[in-house]
């Protein structure tokens, strides 16, 4: 068995890997549009909510032997209704998440051919970034967890770099920008990018193949969720402070003339690769999910992982901002809801369970389900 002490870090890193994807790169937009005490509102906010969520999650996963996905834990817990509604979150969550992963890659396309002068059309890259991330995904081209989180963590480095360099080259009167987006704005922005919880019953799974003591789940969600809360806030207000009212929704665009142009030609190489990598894992993930929790056959399942998102995009949904407000606003808070009901479903139908890693309060899990509900619904209005 490895030591406590290695299997906590890997713990924490599988959750951090799961949290950092391509929701991080809208933050210092939500600065410039909403302004920065409203941002570190809500990131003070989720940074306590959703460290919760991660841990009744974890507490659910003890306590049902079955292995489930979130949809299975709210069939069994709140009944068939509940199901199909986590279900839809699930699926269009899903396509989603590909669809974003698709206009940010189109979009590092074509600040990776910038230089070169050759004037295509974003519509084009984003059919020729389709085709490419397409045919890694039908191929099923084995691309190795350990390339993958090599280039994680190179574009990371790279971004932290740029932080510095932005929050050392910050303009505090880029602080008292006016801004034009309300109090509810950051919302889904900000749930989008710190949720985590698919990464628990895995992290569950790997404490369990090493005979590892199950509490060691508890420091692993706190640290692994408030290590991304304070490099997201360090992130956003650095980037702000140093581009201001340049600022662009994609990050990158804007910095020029702030950043070295080696920096940011590094950046957009590596958040170039990095994204084609996450949406060929996101896709495989897609696949895999539709053939055996909704038993399509495989030919049907991959052709529709790799149509759909594109079709999304042909009728017209090309705004990431707001696309990753909407899913955050709307089908994360779903999901946050739906662990929250389980939970409470799980005192109420079993009083002589003992809990393991969190016993909270039933008032306090209504509480944090009715910011939630309000939240998710002015999130959404004011995302759209």
């Amino acid at each position: 068995m490895r030591s406590r002490r290695l299997l906590f870090w890997e713990g924490v890193a599988l959750l951090i890997g799961t949290i950092v994807g391509a929701g991080y790169l809208v933050l210092p937009y939500s600065f410039l549009q909403s302004g920065i005490w409203q941002n570190l509102f809500w990131f003070l906010v989720f940074g306590v909510s959703v460290t919760l969520l991660h841990l009744l999650y974890a507490e659910i996963v003890l306590a049902t032997h079955d292995n489930h996905r979130l949809t299975g834990y709210v069939g069994l817990y709140l009944g068939r209704f509940a199901e199909l509604i986590s279900i839809a979150s699930f699926v269009f969550g899903v396509f989603g998440g590909l669809l974003v992963y698709l206009l940010l890659g189109s979009r590092f396309f074509q600040l990776l051919l910038a230089p070169f002068g050759l004037g295509i059309s974003n519509q084009v890259l984003v059919v020729v970034f389709w085709l490419l991330a397409s045919c890694l995904v039908a191929a099923k081209v084995n691309v190795s967890g350990k390339i993958n989180l090599a280039i994680t963590a190179v574009t990371m480095s790279l971004f932290v770099l740029a932080s510095i360099v932005g929050f050392v080259r910050a303009d505090p009167v880029n602080f008292s920008l006016p801004i034009s987006k309300p109090f509810f704005y950051p919302y889904g922005l900000i749930l989008y990018a710190l949720i985590g919880a698919l990464a628990i019953p895995e992290i569950i799974r790997m404490l369990g193949k090493q005979d590892a003591p199950l509490v060691l789940i508890k420091p692993i969600a706190i640290v692994g969720t408030l290590i991304p809360t304070a490099v997201y806030i360090f992130f956003g207000i650095a980037i702000f402070g140093a581009a201001g009212a340049h600022t662009a929704p994609d990050t990158i665009s804007g910095m020029a003339g702030i950043l070295p142009a080696w920096l940011i030609y590094g950046i957009v190489i590596a958040a170039f690769l990095e994204i084609l990598t996450s949406y060929f894992t996101f896709g495989l993930y897609t696949v895999e999910t539709l053939r055996k929790d909704f038993n399509m056959k495989k030919i049907w399942a991959t052709l529709l992982a790799v149509f759909f998102p594109i079709t999304l995009f042909g009728v017209g949904i090309d705004d990431f901002v707001k696309l990753i407000g909407v899913l955050g606003s709307v089908l994360v808070t779903i999901d946050s809801l739906s662990i929250l009901g389980v939970y409470l479903a799980l005192k109420y139908k079993r009083p002589d369970y003992r809990f393991q890693i969190l016993n909270m309060p039933a008032w306090a899990v209504i509480a944090l389900a009715v910011l939630f509900a309000v939240g998710g619904v002015l999130g959404f209005v004011y995302t759209v």
